[in-house]
């Protein structure tokens, strides 16, 4: 009788491996013969769980988003954090500050660099980070109602900054490591929170 496989936990090994592979070659050298010998499949069978390499990457961009998003929603359902604590806690989250996000921040900017030359990725990109920048915007906003932050800010603005500034963290984290030591992004986390007040 053939053996059963769980295709959500196979797509999940076959993420793992793309993030594997992407950190210690780069993303060109992340092919599907490259998934499969890492994952000690046949040559063609990961294409059962993912049609192309398009697909297996924004996999693994998505499992970032939902990993950076997951570890920031438990945080906040145990802290009860608003406001400008819950932005701070956003923005340590998505820092590379240990070695799970800097493997993180290396897929975001593999990715980046892919979707900026394919529109569907590039479009997928588009609709996580208007999660993100309405969840900034929303954290402003309350911090604004609890006289946190200076009277004035304009929220949409103060929202694409925060964005800008997570993707220059996660790019910055990559290219530039001695940045991303712990106490400096922390330092630069609660630059970017005191700049609101």
């Amino acid at each position: 009788m053939p053996r059963r496989v769980d295709h959500d936990a196979r797509r999940h090994e076959i993420v793992l491996a793309t993030w594997r592979l992407i950190a210690e070659r780069g993303i060109e050298a992340t092919t599907m013969r490259e998934l499969a010998r890492e994952l000690g499949l046949a040559n063609g069978s990961v294409t059962h769980y993912f049609p192309d390499k398009s697909a297996i990457l924004t996999a693994a961009f998505a499992h970032v988003f939902d990993a950076t998003t997951a570890r920031f929603e438990r945080g906040r359902a145990r802290t009860g954090d608003t406001g400008l604590a819950a932005l701070r806690a956003f923005l340590l989250e998505a820092a590379p500050i240990d070695e799970e996000r800097s493997l993180e921040a290396r897929i975001v900017i593999a990715f980046l660099e892919y979707a900026a030359a394919d529109p569907a990725l590039a479009e997928m990109f588009r609709g996580l980070m208007r999660q993100w920048q309405e969840a900034f915007a929303e954290m402003v906003a309350e911090a604004q109602e609890r006289g946190e932050v200076r009277d004035g800010l304009d929220v949409q603005a103060v929202s694409d900054a925060i964005l800008h500034a997570v993707n220059g963290m996660q790019a910055n984290g990559v290219l530039l490591p001695e940045t991303a030591r712990e106490e400096r992004m922390l330092a630069t986390v609660d630059a970017l929170v005191e700049m609101l007040r």
